[in-house]
């Protein structure tokens, strides 16, 4: 495989393309490729799960050719970071299945999954959400008490030590900060030796590199979140954190699913760019573990709760990553609705149905319009592995899957995204559990679900 010298030396050396350019011809070159591999939403969308094996092998092909004659824009450079098809299925062959992360008895294997699998997903609770200061240590606790926990990621803040964070300075030690605080965080919960995963502040170098740190900071066991930004595009500041701390002896992982309603166009298009985004991560950051999928742009506005053809669409993402390539994906479930209400419940059950049949790991989940204090508690998270299990229990497959889906779906049918409440209003966080009333209504979510068919081990 190529290194990511040879990434850097290309980020200097590719052809030069102003970014606005490279936005319209990436727009071009996705209505192409649809054409070209007849990249179609079904006129009949009965099924929320791509059936159609031939429109995997055709996406693969349309995503291949993206990459191989497009390559990957790098933002910092205006230049185009160029790979050939050659190197392309080359890094694909030797990219691992599996990440191993944390250490000692918190040590775990992170592994790629398969359609309609009949293993357990694995699982990262949390948190990519805003929580203030004095939460922060309390708030990990309790994410890392969950047993099955496999990694934890760090949190954002806007002050820390009662300064507003900006600049570089500031901004490098809010780093280290977040880092000691999940550190602490995940002692506290007896799990000393669990992976953590470093949830940047800002994308500047300086910001990575002030958390290596083997005693208080990343250990050569946790991982960091080196993303490709949207419409395939690269950094030098992830590029050189990718280049120090890959040295150092972390994983990372990238924000990887695709967008409908940018420059990629629509569905069709986000489904090409959503299995360009791992391909380009791996490429240029080494990034093989990621969150995958296709959402809208108002879902992360959390405008309006997604359904199809968004549902179709990541199933045959998914699908090509998890038959094509190594990528190991995990399904970022994000309701538009807040903790503690009906609609994040059931949301939470939809996306998560999706997840274990469409062999995608849990990831952080939070709402897709995260506010402080209030964009998750443990509760959904748990919520999320349970319905996820319960679908592997009940064998569920894409068909009888997307029967369940359908009954959910008809739930949500017209509401719109409500705000819910903070951690401090729904949950305990000294005794690790709901208050009284949210447990309610999470007790009565899970009997509708078990009236569905899903097996829960109550």
């Amino acid at each position: 495989m190529h290194s990511l010298l040879d990434v850097a030396e290309r980020t200097q050396k590719g052809p030069k393309m102003e970014e606005k350019a490279w936005d319209l011809a990436l727009f071009k070159k996705m209505n192409e490729l649809i054409k070209k591999y007849d990249i179609t939403v079904p006129a009949d969308l009965s099924s929320w799960f791509n059936m159609d094996d031939a429109l995997v092998d055709r996406a693969f092909e349309a995503a291949l050719e993206f990459i191989s004659t497009m390559g990957v824009y790098c933002i910092t450079t205006n230049r185009v970071v160029q790979f050939s098809r050659e190197e392309i299925m080359q890094a694909i062959a030797e990219a691992p299945n599996y990440i191993i992360m944390g250490e000692g008895r918190d040590q775990r294997y992170f592994t790629q999954k398969k359609i309609d699998g009949k293993e357990p997903l694995n699982f990262c609770p949390g948190h990519h959400s805003p929580f203030t200061e004095e939460l922060g240590t309390l708030v990990v606790k309790n994410f890392a008490q969950i047993p099955r926990t496999d990694f934890i990621e760090g949190y954002n803040f806007t002050t820390t030590d009662g300064r507003e964070i900006f600049g570089q300075p500031l901004e490098a030690y809010a780093s280290r900060r977040q880092i000691s605080w999940m550190r602490e965080g995940v002692r506290k919960a007896e799990r000393p030796g669990l992976s953590i995963v470093f949830y940047p502040i800002t994308t500047r170098g300086t910001s990575f590199l002030a958390t290596l740190d083997p005693e208080y900071g990343l250990r050569r066991t946790d991982g960091v979140l080196l993303s490709v930004l949207p419409d395939v595009k690269c950094e030098h500041d992830l590029l050189t954190a990718a280049m120090i701390m890959h040295d150092y002896g972390l994983y990372s992982l990238s924000g990887s699913f695709s967008l409908a309603g940018g420059f990629c166009g629509g569905v069709e298009g986000a489904i090409i760019e959503g299995i360009c985004k791992p391909l380009g991560a791996m490429l240029v950051y080494r990034d093989y573990i990621n969150y995958t999928g296709v959402e809208h742009v108002s879902t992360l506005s959390a405008l309006k709760i997604p359904l199809q053809p968004l549902s179709w669409a990541r199933s045959v993402v998914d699908q090509v990553l998890n038959t094509k390539t190594n990528t190991i994906c995990m399904a970022w479930v994000i309701p538009t609705s807040g903790p503690a209400t009906e609609n994040n419940l059931l949301e939470i059950a939809f996306r998560s149905i999706e997840a274990q049949v469409n062999g995608a790991n849990l990831y952080a989940l939070r709402r897709s319009r995260a506010k402080m204090n209030a964009g998750q508690t443990p509760l959904e998270s748990e919520w999320m592995l349970e319905v996820s299990d319960a679908t592997l229990r009940a064998g569920m497959d894409r068909k009888s899957a997307g029967e369940v889906c359908w009954k959910i779906a008809r739930r949500l049918e017209g509401r719109t995204p409500i705000d819910g409440h903070t951690i401090q209003e729904c949950y305990d966080l000294v005794n690790h559990k709901p208050l009284p009333e949210y447990d309610k209504l999470y007790r009565t979510i899970k009997d509708e679900m078990a009236s569905y068919g899903l097996k829960f081990a109550w």
